[in-house]
């Protein structure tokens, strides 16, 4: 025979009160009272600890981030190129938008295609950002 679920109902609120009016009895004693005492101070300083470590680990993620955003915007490390290269870069860094022909003028090379591609390989390095503007790629320093 099926309980109905308002006889299903009525039957757990019983439970219930029974398990409440036999742990009212309990707590008039003071042992059981020092134990759920002592059990709630042991949880809480297990939380604590638990909300320590989530603290650190976020603290190491967010130092991580912070890290790699600086490491980012940082200075260009120059030590990575070549004396020409450095030479280009600085001039770039001087006159602001840049294109192959002005880098050809100024370093005497023969042709567009040495300088461009002189040009192509720091930006390909992350050294400079590019933009083309009709038929002229312009150069410019990062940062």
């Amino acid at each position: 025979m099926d309980i109905e679920p308002e006889d299903e109902t009525e039957k757990e609120f019983q439970n219930l009160m029974f398990d409440v009016k036999y742990d009212k009895e309990e707590f008039k004693d003071p042992e059981t009272i020092g134990l759920l005492l002592y059990r709630l101070s042991k949880e809480r300083k297990k939380t604590n600890h638990l909300f320590k470590e989530i603290t650190e680990k976020l603290e190491e993620i967010e130092k991580g981030v912070q890290s790699k955003e600086i490491t980012k915007e940082s200075k260009v490390d120059k030590q990575m190129l070549s004396k020409t290269d450095e030479k280009i870069y600085d001039y770039v860094q001087q006159n602001g938008k840049v294109d192959a022909a002005d880098v050809k003028n100024e370093f005497g090379y023969k042709g567009r295609n040495a300088a461009s591609a002189r040009l192509n390989s720091l930006y390909k390095k992350g050294f400079l950002n590019k933009e083309r503007v009709g038929k002229r790629v312009l150069y410019w320093a990062k940062g």
